[in-house]
């Protein structure tokens, strides 16, 4: 095909430079920032721990309450990683030799949070059925391990990963990331992920994912979703 030939596909009158830069990995300008939005939502809300936890000391309804926002944090960080275990990284191996030691390590760190998570979940699961300020306690250690050990691999992706992925994963495929994320949710409340992340867009990111939705999800998000995170969050900062 001659890339300044007009088939339907491209923008009619773009340039070889432009046309290039939209279809050629390597050469693509995909917006990647949104990932800070969600890097920030799970880090916020792993430092929120000793507070909240200890907010639910008294009170076995509000243990419940913070049990199952730690419950669902906890997915959150998990599909968030699936995703890219899936969509991102085997992607930017394949088409980034130069850079491949990198991607794997990097990729790799994702296992080192198995353990930490999985503990945490059953502290989780312990403290909800007998609530106590020693279980309490317990849950604050390991989300602590987990921040510990999330951290340095967040600032890695966001200063080594990001960029390439910039480059080398088109719009459409960095795309999928929040749609995989949503399907993939396992525990009771996918909603959570979604208006965490939505809290720390811009609004023109905002808008911009809310219009990516397909008509049904938009639909539920705007009917069921965000009335039931708005109602569900400000009962846990409260």
């Amino acid at each position: 095909m001659n890339p300044g030939s007009d088939d339907g596909t491209l923008i009619r009158n773009a340039t070889r430079e432009d046309y290039f830069a939209m279809t050629v990995p390597g050469m693509y300008q995909t917006e990647t920032s949104d990932m800070f939005a969600v890097h920030e939502a799970l880090t916020e809300a792993l430092d929120a721990a000793p507070a909240l936890i200890g907010s639910a000391v008294d009170s076995p309804d509000r243990v419940e309450l913070i049990g199952s926002y730690y419950e669902n944090v906890l997915e959150f960080l998990h599909v968030h990683h699936a995703g890219e275990d899936e969509l991102i990284y085997p992607i930017l191996e394949e088409r980034c030799a130069d850079d491949l030691a990198m991607l794997e390590r990097v990729d790799a760190q994702h296992r080192l949070l198995d353990e930490p998570m999985d503990k945490a979940r059953i502290a989780i699961t312990s403290w909800r059925a007998a609530p106590s300020a020693e279980g309490g306690k317990k849950v604050v250690g390991l989300i602590g391990e987990i921040d510990e050990t999330l951290r340095p691999h967040l600032g890695e992706e966001e200063t080594m990963v990001l960029p390439i992925a910039s480059a080398w994963i088109s719009p459409e495929e960095w795309q999928q990331l929040p749609g995989h994320a949503l399907q993939s949710f396992s525990t009771d409340k996918p909603w959570l992920a979604l208006g965490l992340v939505r809290e720390r867009l811009t609004p023109e990111q905002s808008d911009q994912m809310l219009a990516g939705m397909p008509p049904p999800l938009q639909a539920l998000w705007t009917e069921q979703w965000e009335p039931a995170f708005t109602s569900f969050i400000t009962e846990v900062r409260s």
